[in-house]
């Protein structure tokens, strides 16, 4: 007797259809879990009046708008539509833009007026409130005006207007830039829109050099430390070296590994006492010391030997007390110290050249760049504390070959006036000629003719010019770039100086160490000057200019702190006290990052 086939069929159906029905219920579930809160336009409008007309001196509870007169004619003709927010989320720009809020205010060099408390508040806890996200865009349009208006205005801009070298010709008034007003700023950011390039305008404010964009890395590594609230300082007469043991090793490997100087173990995360080897226990807390967590072992050595490289310390791998002062440095004044000098890529173009010249004078040092390539590095010195040398951007246009060297005065009657009083021959010993006016004609005169007790500073009718040769101060070669404060590369008539670590010993101008190599890299495929006919040159004293065939950018700049290019922060001493930092904790720190 056969058996009915149908229920099966009907099981099966069924079954089929209740498989099915899973799966549209779990699509459904997704989608609901996926599908982003819309906020209705009208909604949006009505809440951006409010902000804007109702409470504009009360947003968010506490922010009066800088710039309501120019926001809210912006928004009437958007019918109240945000640009930062994509209904309850921030948009890409409106992400960028807060980043860059918040770099630019790190520093706390001054009042930014970006709000960026209230911001950072009302963003993390984002929900699917129409009047808390309206008050963010409102907030956000705000601080961008005020931002763009500092940026585009040059305000930014920290190492300027310092008088070590006053200028040599005064620029007029109506020489100066116009300063960007508030309509001109709405106007930009209303033709981005229209373009669909908003991202872009932020993006245009804010350096976008690779040096810049890694030290955001690391101002957010400093910042999330700063809010961990795991940081301390170490007792300022800690000192330890290999093989010994201390309550607070846990402590100094939890800071170099927040430092990026210990590396982790790729298994480490394995380990269930991973984060307890990093937790130092309390004074009056009971502790083994014999347990391997206390003991300051050779990968701890290796950790504090990167940090002092980093900090061109002796890498001696023990904590001494240089090294420890470093390591004290609190990591929301660290903070500030990268968000400073991140500012100060400011200075630059946007496009520094496929060759271009890069001195630091916080490190000493200089760079020649050639597709993005150092293809010669050299130590330099740079301007005592009195004259320091100023930060400018220029371009290398000429060459000069066993150059002669006219005093400035304030040299002659500061420095040379008083050794000429002692010994009129020190000026023949040194190469010097005397030229004075003589019936309204400049000429030559014998120092041991003038009386030069009678001369002073105040009465000093004399121009003093020193040949070239060995003694020149100029040494063998000098390197122009226009610039009126009267600053350019040279070589020295002492090169022992270079062995010195603090360089900042000039008088403003930059003395390199290479100076034959430089302009031998300077002048490759100029006809008729390589190495050997630069060197005959200047052997011979046969002062000599050269107008180099395309001119070189050269940058003189200030980094206490930047990226190389193994990705490690460096860091050095403010010989120029220009990183002018409040080194005190936010009052509304940032949320961690």
């Amino acid at each position: 007797m056969n058996t009915p086939r149908k229920p099966q069929r009907v099981v099966a159906l069924t079954g089929l259809i209740a498989l099915l029905c899973i799966g549209l219920l779990f699509a459904a579930l997704a989608a609901s879990i996926n599908t982003k809160p819309y906020m209705p336009p009208k909604v949006a409008q009505k809440y951006m009046e409010h902000w804007l007309i109702e409470s504009a001196r009360n947003v968010a509870g506490e922010v009066r708008l800088k710039h309501v007169q120019s926001i809210e004619p912006f928004y009437l003709r958007r019918d109240y539509q945000p640009v930062w927010m994509n209904s309850f989320e921030l948009t890409e720009a409106g992400r960028e833009l807060l980043q860059v809020l918040r770099e630019t205010a790190a520093d706390d060099w001054r009042n930014y007026g970006y709000e960026l408390a209230t911001l950072e508040r009302e963003t993390s806890r984002l929900s699917n409130i129409p009047k808390q996200a309206t008050a963010v865009e409102v907030l956000l349009t705000d601080a961008f005006i005020t931002y763009a208006q500092q940026a585009l205005n040059a305000e930014l801009l920290p190492d300027t207007g310092e008088g070590d070298h006053p200028s040599i010709r005064k620029v007029s008034a109506a020489s100066k830039p116009g300063q960007f007003s508030e309509e001109q700023i709405i106007d930009l950011l209303n033709d981005s829109i229209r373009r669909n390039e908003l991202d872009a305008l932020v993006e245009t404010l804010t350096p976008s050099h690779p040096g810049y964009l890694r030290l955001r890395k690391e101002l957010n590594r400093y910042l999330a430390i700063a809010n961990s609230g795991g940081w301390y300082p170490l007792p300022d007469n800690l000192q330890l070296t290999n093989n010994e043991r201390h309550r607070l090793v846990p402590h100094l490997r939890w800071m170099l590994g927040q430092y990026g100087d210990l590396q982790k173990g790729a298994l480490s995360w394995l380990f269930k006492d991973a984060e307890e080897r990093t937790r130092a226990p309390a004074e009056d807390e009971p502790h083994d010391l014999s347990r391997p967590e206390f003991l300051f072992d050779s990968a701890l050595a290796d950790a504090l030997r990167h940090f002092q490289k980093r900090h061109h310390l002796p890498e001696s791998g023990e904590l001494d007390a240089n090294t420890l002062k470093w390591l004290n440095i609190p990591p929301y004044q660290m903070a500030q110290k990268v968000a400073l000098n991140m500012k100060r890529w400011r200075h630059l173009p946007r496009d520094l050249g496929q060759r271009h010249v890069m001195v630091n004078m916080a490190d000493y040092s200089l760079q020649l760049i050639n597709g993005g390539s150092v293809e010669l590095d050299m130590k330099v010195i740079i301007g005592n504390l009195q004259r320091r040398t100023p930060v400018m951007a220029q371009k290398i246009s000429t060459l000069e070959l066993a150059p002669t060297w006219s005093v400035p005065k304030r040299i002659a009657v500061n420095s040379l006036l008083p050794k000429i009083r002692r010994n009129p021959g020190y000026l023949e010993e040194k190469g010097y000629q005397v030229i004075g006016r003589v019936d309204g004609v400049d000429q030559f005169i014998s120092p041991y003719a003038i009386n030069w007790n009678k001369v002073s500073a105040s009465n000093f009718p004399y121009r003093l010019v020193q040949k070239a040769g060995d003694d020149n101060a100029l040494g063998s070669i000098k390197f122009l770039f226009p610039n009126d404060k009267d600053i350019y590369l040279h070589d020295t008539s002492q090169p022992q100086l270079f062995n010195l670590d603090n360089r900042a010993l000039s008088s403003g101008c930059v003395r390199v160490e290479k100076p034959r190599l430089l302009a031998e890299k300077l002048l490759r495929g100029q006809q008729g000057w390589n190495r050997h006919n630069i060197d005959a040159a200047i052997d011979q004293n046969r002062t000599t200019r050269i107008r180099l065939q395309d001119d070189v950018p050269v940058y003189l700049m200030y980094w206490t702190t930047w990226v190389d290019q193994d990705g490690n922060l460096q860091v050095r001493d403010d010989v120029y006290n220009r990183d002018l930092i409040a080194g005190l904790p936010p009052t509304n720190p940032a949320v961690s990052l």
